[in-house]
């Protein structure tokens, strides 16, 4: 009786489910759920078929088009649509100019592209008349005064830019100015007094520095981003308050985009507004984390004199290098869990984390769940089966999980919902598609992926220290397969996130999407990505390798137990690139910490040193503070040890140094394949597997016995990683000669 009712409820809630998303879904066509506008059409041609990955001059090397636009835009008036150097534009594009409380977009259309615009009321308010359309999200440039009392507030409170009367009490003004540049949203914000007038500006209180403010996250494009200006001003207080002007746009927060040629074009022109504006600072330091982080690796890479320095947090060498291990998270996770003949052994943390590389939560009371674990069990039930364990918390199942199908799957956007159901089945959504300048696209428009497993051995390293055996060697790499083409893709099945009502088919795993369909197979095909995508990733800056002339301080909290996305491995990346391109990397300090302790603004007086003393002329490294060197700090802010010996470890083949012994380093998928640290290895070189047996790949285990194993696993061959990347241009970041 109790199991009857329990499946009654259980169809009950599972027919509600599904009824409620249809409601939804009704409502949505209608217009009656959310009061922001959705994006109801896109410009005929949007879709660009056979376009070829890009071939062009590495960016560090190019000249660039001269500037069209006269900056600054004048109060009023809006700011350039067209980037200068950064491919075409990309429709669809969500206007969300009224989320971030400036307003609705300026019609630019009558056509019916882009999100609708309608007529004001009277007292300003959207009123139910349209009249016309913006696919581009142009808006005035306009002005905004914010302020802090000498209270605890953490938010701003705004005062009429008329006016300009404040409080007596005022601790800090701020002159905030916003636009659009690229059709994403900018600020400039200026500390000032109540004497600053819109054609006046006071700048008695800028100190003459400015920071760019780069923002992390994770999305793949066709929106403007949300300004959060008093967000944005709140966790800028501190530099505001030291005199610092700060600078920021939409475009280069990572949660709108992760196209770094587009980021780069937008900095160049957010950064002109400011100098004309306001004139040219004593020097620009870049500031942010996560996406934030990398975009500062790369800029100074791939433009320099963008930024002179600057503090990268949390930091990725860049984005396109992460989707390799990153890709390889739900392949692993779906072996382990479902396709292992042995369960019991891949239940175990340290087995998991033997191959995988990254952190694995040692048992269930430390560390995270896998992120949707709960609905994963329910879903279970409704398709009658009793959930099993939970799996161990991982790095890829508790913080990556959710990225797959954003980066691959060109039927998923997190944002689907902002977009009228016409427009979602005319387009395509991955972070290929974001960049498809970079990758090209196919006849139908997809954009090509140059992501590859073919030759990768998974778990190689475990195998040699005995963690696993040959048998299970050679099965987890027989059926962990790999990701569908593009164009056999299907919608991801997560519920109401993927637009998919129906519950029981919930799957964080998207095994639909795998080449084994979720089931075992004597050997699931791998797969082979576009060369010449990788090729056009290494080729348009995508990819950082290591070329950089200015200060970046790498700076994070040691996130590493606690399974999150911002591994520190990541910094020996980094590290390793910055070896590989004959860069000093003294250039690059790296601090870690311990939680709580954050050292971000300690790190921009730090870097403050530093720029100052370069601007007085000083070479780079001559000019360096003593405190910009190597260095692990207690969760009280005490210095453990500092030196440059400190962060040694298995990556460089020396002892573990002090810092290292205190916070070990992790790895990913690939280096435990055989990959170097450097790990941008997009298509290995394959040898066959004699030969890689020959040379004693796997010792000290002897997998001649299992040859005909090995070889119908990978009639390919296997990667051979001695050897660099099949799709790295020779001398790609040395400067051509004059005459090529």
């Amino acid at each position: 009786m109790k199991k009857g009712l329990l499946v009654a409820l259980l169809l009950l809630a599972a027919g509600s489910g599904y009824g409620y998303h249809y409601y939804m879904e009704l409502r949505q066509q209608a217009g009656l759920d959310s009061p922001w506008p959705r994006v109801v059409g896109i410009p005929p041609h949007a879709r660009q078929t056979n376009l070829p990955p890009y071939q062009g001059v590495f960016p560090r090397f190019q000249t660039l088009p001269e500037e069209y636009f006269h900056f600054p835009i004048d109060l009023g008036d809006k700011g350039p649509i067209e980037p200068l150097n950064a491919g075409s534009l990309q429709y669809p594009f969500l206007c969300q100019s009224e989320e971030s409380g400036l307003g609705q977009p300026l019609v630019d259309n009558t056509q019916g592209w882009g999100v609708p615009v309608f007529a004001k009321t009277p007292n300003g308010k959207r009123s139910d008349l349209m009249i016309g359309y913006s696919k581009d999200c142009s808006l005035p440039s306009q002005l905004h005064y914010l302020y802090y009392l000498n209270d605890d507030r953490k938010y701003p409170q705004r005062v009429d830019a008329d006016i300009l009367t404040v409080p007596t009490n005022t601790e800090l003004l701020i002159r905030a100015e916003t636009g659009t540049i690229n059709r994403s949203t900018y600020t400039l914000l200026m500390p000032t007094t109540d004497q600053d007038r819109p054609a006046d500006p006071d700048t008695t209180l800028w100190n003459h520095k400015l920071i760019y403010y780069f923002k992390g996250g994770i999305s793949i494009g066709f929106q403007q981003g949300k300004l959060r200006l008093d967000r944005i001003i709140k966790e800028m207080r501190p530099a505001l308050e030291q005199g610092y002007a700060v600078i920021y746009s939409t475009a280069n927060e990572t949660n709108n985009t992760y196209n770094i040629r587009l980021q780069e074009d937008t900095a160049r022109r957010v950064k002109r507004q400011f100098i004309g504006r306001y004139g040219q600072p004593l020097y620009t330091m870049g500031l942010g984390g996560s996406g934030g982080g990398l975009q500062q690796y790369l800029l100074a890479q791939n433009a320099p004199g963008l930024i002179d320095g600057g503090v990268a947090l949390i930091a990725y060498p860049d984005m396109v290098t992460q989707t390799l291990y990153a890709l390889d998270c739900e392949l692993l996770e779906y072996y382990f869990d479902h396709l292992a003949s042995d369960h019991l052994f891949w239940r175990i943390p340290a087995n998991r984390q033997a191959v995988m590389g990254l952190s694995v939560a040692p048992d269930q009371n430390t560390g995270k769940q896998p992120r949707m674990a709960w609905l994963e069990g329910l879903a279970q039930l409704l398709r009658g089966q009793w959930p099993g364990d939970t799996p161990p918390g991982s790095e890829c199942n508790a913080g990556w999980r959710g990225s797959t199908p954003l980066i691959n799957n060109p039927e998923f956007h997190t944002e689907w919902d902002r977009f009228a159901r016409p427009v979602r089945q005319h387009s395509y959504w991955t972070h290929w598609q974001d960049n498809r300048d970079v990758y090209g696209t196919d006849d139908s428009g997809r954009a090509y992926s140059p992501w590859s497993n073919l030759g990768v051995q998974y778990g190689l390293q475990a195998l040699r220290q005995h963690v696993i055996s040959p048998t299970q060697f050679l099965e987890l790499n027989a059926r962990i397969g790999a990701w569908k083409p593009a164009d056999n893709m299907q919608p991801a099945r997560l519920w109401h996130l993927g637009g998919d009502p129906r519950l029981y088919r919930l799957t964080p795993y998207s095994e639909h999407n795998m080449t084994h369909n979720g089931n075992v197979m004597a050997v699931a095909p791998r797969f082979h990505g576009s060369l010449a995508a990788a090729k056009g990733a290494y080729q348009a800056g995508s990819v950082f390798l290591g070329k950089i002339d200015v200060p970046i301080m790498d700076v994070r909290m040691y996130l590493d137990p606690e399974q999150n996305i911002h591994h520190s491995w990541a910094a020996l990346s980094i590290r390793q690139r910055l070896l590989d391109a004959g860069t000093n990397i003294g250039l690059s300090p790296l601090w870690i910490t311990t939680k709580p302790y954050n050292p971000m603004w300690n790190a921009v007086a730090v870097m403050d040193q530093w720029l100052m003393g370069i601007n007085q002329g000083l070479p780079a490294l001559q000019a360096k503070p003593p405190l910009a060197r190597d260095t692990c700090f207690s969760k009280d802010k005490q210095v453990i040890a500092t030196g440059a010996q400190v962060w040694d470890s298995e990556w460089n083949g020396k002892p573990d140094g002090p810092c290292s012994q205190r916070m070990p380093f992790f790895k990913g998928s690939r280096q435990v394949a055989g990959d170097s640290y450097a790990g941008h290895t997009f298509h290995c070189h394959l040898q066959p597997v004699e030969q890689a047996l020959a040379q004693g790949l796997y010792q000290p285990v002897d997998m001649h016995p299992y040859l005909a194993t090995l070889q119908k696993i990978f009639s390919h061959g296997v990667c051979d990683y001695r050897q660099a990347d099949l799709a790295l241009p020779k001398q790609l970041i040395k400067k051509p000669p004059a005459n090529e």
